[in-house]
């Protein structure tokens, strides 16, 4: 985690991230307990390790998925 460091991302980016993540969250777990998701964003006591390393897979892979393919877009229909 030490080279991220000086890597930078913007609000809009962080947003359309945190959007991948908790899609990626509930497709890999099935759950939708809010509690889970928050719990798995903490890190330890004294480190700069997140409690769940799987959720920080989920956030790196959705911040390369951003910057690749850009926002998730929901296809609006009429009825």
């Amino acid at each position: 985690m030490q080279n991220e460091k000086n890597e930078t991302i913007t609000k809009k980016e962080g947003y359309e991230a945190m959007l991948y993540v908790l899609k990626a969250y509930w497709e890999n777990s099935g759950s939708n307990d809010l509690t889970d998701i928050l719990s798995g964003g903490e890190y330890w006591k004294g480190t700069d390790q997140p409690a769940d390393s799987a959720f920080w897979e989920y956030w790196i892979e959705s911040i390369e998925k951003v910057k690749k393919e850009g926002p998730m877009f929901k296809v609006l229909t009429q009825k």
